[in-house]
């Protein structure tokens, strides 16, 4: 996120996630329906299957980083909470979805922990938000990689 102030960067997320629900749409899925606590944020059916989705959506300036949330306003958040089967990030500046199986970015978050920068008091002021900064290109081959369309409507 980027403009450190929640309910904006709320709807930039919420766009975000509108995304990736329609690229999940076209990879065959069927929306089922959002879900507003921290266990995941979307559910999508695949035939009698439903998967669950935490979505993020970054619209930062290309850093060459990925931040994985781990601490918002004295809780556990994001990656630490999350009940999803994936961890899916949008990048709005080069329209990029990034997907991966939680667990496994969980695991490249414990086996990696040297290669990548702890960070804390980022985000809103006052939400002491903390987390991981993951390099991007050393990480790339582990996350199913798509460019969506644009959003925009044919």
């Amino acid at each position: 996120m980027a403009n450190y102030n929640f309910r904006k960067d709320l709807l930039i997320g919420e766009q975000g996630e509108q995304i990736m629900i329609e690229d999940l749409k076209s990879l065959g899925g069927t929306y089922d329906s959002n879900n507003k606590t921290n266990s995941h944020d979307v559910i999508i059916r695949y035939k009698d299957r439903l998967i669950t989705y935490e979505c993020k959506t970054d619209f930062y300036r290309n850093t060459g980083n990925m931040f994985i949330e781990t601490n918002c306003r004295g809780k556990e958040s994001g990656i630490l909470v999350t009940k999803a089967e994936w961890f899916v990030t949008y990048f709005k500046i080069s329209n990029e979805i990034w997907y991966i199986k939680t667990d496994k970015l969980k695991q490249i978050i414990e086996d990696y922990k040297d290669q990548h920068t702890f960070r804390e008091s980022v985000g809103d002021v006052g939400s002491n938000t903390k987390g991981y900064l993951i390099k991007k290109e050393l990480f790339r081959n582990h996350f199913i990689i798509r460019t969506p369309k644009d959003g925009k409507e044919d």
